[in-house]
């Protein structure tokens, strides 16, 4: 005769086992960064760094000093200049910004103007130390509003932390031509 109870154990974790293996998440989705989302005007902290925005604006031209002489450009979209105030927490580290725009694509700062001063991917971020950055991006307008800055670490470790710093709410300052000091 045939014990129904060992049976029905048994089912039952070929039906658990199951379960499992279809909820189970890929490898990419276990090891991602930590996401940190910052509300505006807020400070936020990650394992290695941390900050808030402290202002943005947009321009249509941007001037700026380069190995002794002003250097200008222009753009078919917009530049988006953030200010940040910037700490790091345990190790020195050199930080990556990203623009996720209101549609969820996302921007990397431009390349365009290099040697400006104050350029967060030039900026050696240090343990205890408050450092001033700027991030500047080249994007379509409509990206703007509803955005948020990403900051990570240059190389962008698996399970590591990411700060998303949501945009303010208030629309940034409009100038047609944008000089950055040196």
């Amino acid at each position: 005769m045939i014990r129904v109870a060992p049976l029905l154990t048994a089912a039952a974790g070929v039906v658990l086992l199951a379960g499992m293996m279809l909820t189970n998440p890929d490898y990419n989705s276990a090891v991602r960064p930590f996401e940190t989302d910052v509300p505006p005007g807020e400070t936020g902290q990650t394992r290695l760094i941390g900050g808030r925005i402290e202002g943005w604006r947009t321009a249509d031209r941007i001037t700026f000093p380069a190995f002794g002489s002003p250097r200008q450009r222009d753009t078919q979209a917009i530049f988006l200049v953030v200010d940040l105030k910037l700490f790091g927490t345990t190790d020195s580290t050199m930080l990556r910004a990203g623009w996720i725009g209101a549609s969820g694509r996302r921007y990397d700062t431009t390349a365009r103007i290099s040697g400006a001063f104050l350029q967060i991917q030039d900026l050696w971020l240090q343990p205890g130390l408050e450092s001033k950055a700027i991030a500047i991006f080249e994007l379509p307008e409509d990206e703007i509003a509803g955005g948020a800055l990403m900051l990570s670490d240059r190389i962008d470790a698996p399970l590591d932390g990411r700060l998303r710093l949501a945009a303010p709410v208030d629309a940034p300052s409009h100038v047609d031509h944008l000089e950055l000091d040196g």
